[in-house]
């Protein structure tokens, strides 16, 4: 399903619940049913989050059939590109928007957690390493970096605060996203001001639960529409 299959759509997270049958031809037990919960909803995907008995609620379970190519986009045509483990927003033309670089992985994970829906950020750079957005702790200041990626992180994470998850949430009324730490509560993706014509560093910045900050806003934009 996709939103040109809705009539109308509001871009913002919708907290309602849907009730499905997993089989038709049982229609006797309630058993039968599952929740689903609209987590997140993209111009042309609709994220899914399935309450999943399996799972206990501190889980992250890779949905390996629900990865994303996207490019990260502020304002003035800045784009989110990974250089030498540094993570920078840089103005693109549609050339520079063919590389690797920019174009990062969204790869979903389902939970049982109502903060939203749970994923990871990773990119591959000019040199072919893969790279994973990460939190870490610099002294006593919270930072974001690029994470060589050595090995696959596990489908099944045993954890509710994890370094490279991250919940994903529309910005009500908008078409827009910001990505909240699971390992530090309150603390979101976020761009550093600076002049335009440096690039504007990605960093983590606290925002109180009811306040959308406009530098933790961000498009996704589907690379196959920018050639």
């Amino acid at each position: 399903m996709r939103p040109s299959d809705v009539t109308s759509v509001d871009y913002r997270r919708l907290h309602f619940r849907v009730m499905f049958k997993l089989d038709s031809e049982k229609m006797a037990s309630s058993s039968d049913c599952k929740c689903v919960e609209f987590a997140t909803v993209d111009k042309e995907d609709i994220f899914f989050q399935v309450e999943n008995e399996d799972l206990e609620s501190d889980d992250f379970k890779k949905e390996t059939n629900k990865c994303y190519q996207r490019m990260i986009q502020i304002k003035n045509n800045r784009f989110l590109v990974v250089d030498e483990q540094c993570l920078k927003f840089k103005e693109q033309n549609k050339e520079q928007c063919k590389a690797e670089d920019c174009r990062f992985n969204i790869q979903v994970y389902r939970n049982n957690d109502p903060r939203g829906c749970a994923v990871t950020l990773s990119v591959t750079s000019h040199c072919k390493k893969t790279y994973l957005v990460c939190c870490k702790n610099n002294g006593n200041k919270k930072e974001v970096s690029a994470k060589p990626l050595e090995q696959p992180l596990p489908d099944q994470i045993l954890c509710s605060q994890h370094e490279a998850v991250f919940f994903m949430e529309v910005i009500p009324g908008t078409s827009m996203y910001r990505f909240k730490s699971s390992l530090w509560s309150g603390w979101y993706l976020s761009f550093e001001a600076g002049s335009d014509e440096e690039p504007m560093k990605l960093i983590l910045r606290e925002v109180l639960e009811d306040v959308v900050d406009e530098r933790c806003c961000m498009a996704l934009q589907n690379p196959e529409n920018m050639t």
